[in-house]
């Protein structure tokens, strides 16, 4: 499965509510970093990064805009919706390795 196919899979899974099957597409050793008011925080390991999304406020909708995609690499302009709060565009990059999400940087737009 190639980073589209992972990816669009992810985004299904996530907004359809099962986070855990999304986290599953996960590698062991994925690494997240979110950007926050200049600010930087790097999550490691699917725990962490797994544990970002499942924790996550019910209702999250992660919806892709804009989408390039480069062999890997999976980058696009994140729709972020929840519930009770302003939505968000984020520019999100993710990478694929053997249909498992190594890595993601989120930034905001």
């Amino acid at each position: 499965m190639g980073a589209a196919e992972t990816m669009e899979t992810f985004f299904e899974k996530l907004n359809e509510g099962d986070r855990k099957a999304a986290v599953e597409l996960m590698d062991e050793r994925a690494e997240m970093r979110v950007h926050v008011l200049g600010n930087v925080r790097t999550l490691r390991g699917v725990e962490q990064v797994g544990g970002w999304f499942l924790r996550a406020d019910t209702g999250l909708r992660m919806i892709p805009g804009e989408v390039r995609e480069t062999g890997s690499t999976y980058e696009a302009d994140l729709l972020v919706l929840r519930p009770g709060a302003p939505s968000q565009h984020l520019d999100a990059t993710f990478r694929v390795e053997a249909g498992r999400i190594t890595a993601i940087n989120l930034a905001p737009r």
